[in-house]
């Protein structure tokens, strides 16, 4: 069942057998409903929707929380209507949904999800629905021993903590709840024992995303990518003109004081005035908005008047370690109907509270306009925030924001950086070219026009102060071990972590690592502790078709804009890839389904995965 079918049909249909006579035929219908609901909620292959086993949720072929969350509506009033009857749907349906949900309140903080999320409506205003973890709440955990779902009633208390005003401009694609009915839901669980969860806490890495999130404390640090198997953004005729570069590599921190709800207005982002070349954590090309707007054409017989642009690359996504920590890493290649020649190698890691971005091999032949890398670009959306600003003054190494998030950079990246402050910035809207404006700051580090083998290196700190800061400039908590085209390699000092982004297959990786080689591009993270190890290994690529990227070209051999619908692999299951990699000394492992044993001796250990659907895979070692 695709998100629309949940979102528009599922209660017209249950009502219309609801209302037949009692007999066998209504039974039969009731049997039958209830099996396409069942088998509508369970993971679906490739790009199909609704659902996927790592809790994306599909339409339009991408993970799309816009329409999710129209489709949740659906899918779970069915779940909790058919409840407790014989007509029940199985547990991996009802724990599918489960997981959709509470995977969405992760990458949403707290109820908003990032920017680069948006699909076609970037404007900050989509978020989830509470009452959605309350309905599925209700009706019980997967395995039907108990009669309310502890998780979701826990996660819905905390979603309906905060008292919020109705906005009136809410988008219409978000299902609407009373403030009166999900009071009495709250009053109801709270009877019940339950108490609000708290903020959640570790790392996500959302294979059918090509995003990866890090939180603690009451912020998230939202990253995503594209790839040759899921679009960087949608553009209509009449929405999303500028938002072209949502998906290159964006990292949006999504925070606010420790005592207030965070919302986009905390973060420091509003659509007034933002500069739609300068999403932070992307390396773009900085134009002109009318070459920066999406010049939308109906491509093909499958598709309508949109624009969904592909790269030809299929390393692109993230790894997370026991949901702790993680990293992420992509091959950036612009499609050809723009800036073809547009490329660069980013990657993320993520230790606790310390974030390291790098970037290698940036790369155009574009002589007009310059290339950038944008470090943050925020806005002064409060009075307090425009004081902070208007006097704010940097040593040119960090910088912070007034919520502390703290921003370091490398004495390389330090020559590059440009600090601006425009007040006011004026600017494009969303589906609007006329002008906006706003004050905003912005902190870029600058490679020229046409740019070879440019790179960065910077830090974020998403929750500390100006002395830490300045401690941490002074001695930074990382080392980078190796950043070139083949790979990114960066130990934490202080959590024995070491985080390996192979964007290629180096004949020789750094001594001081464990890791010795790798036969395949892949992530890898190991943890470090005495005589035990967790190692963690992820092959980002989906693998729904394998070899080249299946592109077309014209005359002049440049990739065509293509619908993603015209694909004949969109349906394929996500293939395995085979990931093996050698381990300095002699390690014991319990082998699992996805890991063997090739060989061990005492120089080296030489471990098998089998990977698939872009997860992470953990394993323990010990000495």
């Amino acid at each position: 069942i695709d998100i629309d079918t949940f979102n528009t049909q599922t209660q017209g249909r249950m009502a219309s057998i609801l209302i037949m006579e009692d007999t066998p035929e209504k039974l039969q219908y009731l049997r039958s409903f209830s099996r396409w609901i069942d088998y509508g909620c369970r993971p679906a292959l490739g790009l199909a929707g609704s659902f996927k086993k790592d809790g994306a949720c599909f339409h339009h072929r991408n993970n799309y929380p816009a329409y999710a969350v129209g489709g949740l509506d659906g899918a779970t009033n069915m779940i909790y209507l058919l409840s407790g009857t014989g007509f029940k749907v199985s547990e991996i349906a009802h724990e599918t949904v489960k997981n959709v949900l509470l995977t969405m309140r992760f990458y949403c903080n707290t109820k908003q999800w990032a920017l680069s999320m948006s699909g076609r409506h970037p404007n900050g205003k989509g978020q989830l629905i509470p009452v959605q973890y309350a309905t599925l709440a209700l009706a019980g955990t997967p395995d039907g021993k108990q009669e309310y779902d502890p998780e979701l009633a826990a996660a819905y208390l905390r979603l309906v903590s905060y008292t919020e005003t109705p906005d009136k401009n809410a988008p219409d694609y978000l299902p609407k709840a009373s403030t009166a009915y999900e009071q009495k839901l709250k009053q109801l669980f709270e009877a019940q024992g339950f108490r609000p969860e708290p903020d959640p806490q570790g790392n996500l890495a959302l294979g059918y995303g090509c995003v990866s999130v890090q939180r603690r404390d009451n912020w998230a640090a939202v990253v995503r990518g594209h790839s040759r198997y899921l679009w960087a953004a949608e553009h209509y005729l009449d929405a999303n003109f500028f938002g072209r570069y949502l998906a290159h590599g964006s990292m949006q921190i999504l925070t606010g004081k420790s005592d207030e709800m965070v919302t986009f207005t905390t973060s420091g982002w509003q659509e007034a005035g933002f500069d739609w070349n300068r999403f932070p954590g992307t390396t773009t090309i900085h134009l002109p908005f009318d070459q920066l707007r999406a010049k939308v054409m109906n491509v093909d017989t499958f598709s309508g008047m949109e624009e969904m642009l592909y790269s030809d690359e299929a390393f692109a996504g993230g790894l997370s370690q026991a949901k702790l920590n993680g990293n992420f890493g992509m091959k950036l290649h612009e499609h050809d109907k723009y800036n073809g020649s547009h490329r660069a190698r980013k990657s993320y890691h993520f230790f606790n509270g310390t974030i390291v971005c790098l970037g290698t091999d940036i790369e155009n032949t574009n002589e007009e306009f310059p290339t950038e890398t944008t470090v943050f670009q925020l806005a002064a959306t409060t009075p307090e925030m425009h004081d902070y600003w208007a006097t704010y003054k940097s040593d040119g190494q960090t910088y912070i924001d007034p919520n502390g998030v703290g921003y370091y950079l490398s004495k390389n990246s330090m020559k590059a950086a440009k600090y601006e402050k425009n007040f006011p910035q004026v600017t494009v809207g969303e589906r609007n070219p006329k002008p906006t404006s706003g004050d905003w700051v912005s902190l870029v580090l600058e490679h020229g026009k046409a740019p070879k083998g440019a790179s960065y290196e910077y830090a974020v700190l998403p929750r500390t102060d100006a002395a830490s800061l300045k401690a941490f400039a002074k001695k930074p908590s990382y080392k980078v071990l190796q950043q070139d085209r083949n790979a990114h390699i960066v130990r934490s000092l202080t959590d024995n972590l070491t985080s390996y982004v192979l964007f290629e297959t180096p004949q020789a990786l750094p001594e001081e690592g464990l890791l010795q080689k790798a036969d395949t591009s892949c992530l890898v993270m190991i943890r470090e502790d005495r005589d035990k190890l967790l190692l963690t290994v992820s092959q980002p690529d989906l693998a729904l078709y394998r070899g080249p990227s299946d592109e077309a070209f014209d005359k002049d051999g440049k990739r065509m804009e293509r619908s993603i619908y015209s694909r004949p692999w969109i349906d394929n299951d996500s293939g395995e890839i085979p990931v093996t990699v050698t381990l300095k000394g002699e390690w014991n492992v319990a082998e699992t389904p996805y890991c063997k044993v090739i060989s061990k001796d005492k120089q080296q250990t030489v471990l098998q995965f089998t990977c698939r659907d872009a997860a992470s895979f953990d394993v323990e070692l010990k000495k």
